[in-house]
């Protein structure tokens, strides 16, 4: 079962395999804005993670895992909230 689309934010649909960001017009309906591409900054947030991750593993400071894990946080919450702006 698939999860139900967020409003005003970018969601992938499995369905129509494209980005759709649904927006909620005054009268309560949806607007849905389609794109093939990533947003751009779905793809910036992936790399940084990527980095992040490269990093973390090669670590061996328990305190600097703790610092990188917790950004690696803040970049996927960042994602989950990714706007039409963005």
């Amino acid at each position: 079962m698939a999860r139900e689309l967020t409003p005003n934010r970018w969601n992938w649909s499995q369905k129509d395999g494209k980005w759709v960001f649904i927006k909620l017009n005054e009268n309560g309906g949806r607007e849905c804005y389609y794109q093939m591409e990533p947003p751009k900054e779905f793809e910036e947030l992936t790399y940084k993670i990527k980095i992040l991750n490269e990093k973390l593993i090669v670590c061996n400071d328990p305190d600097e895992n703790d610092r990188i894990f917790n950004e690696m946080m803040k970049i996927s919450k960042r994602m989950q909230q990714m706007g039409a702006n963005d």
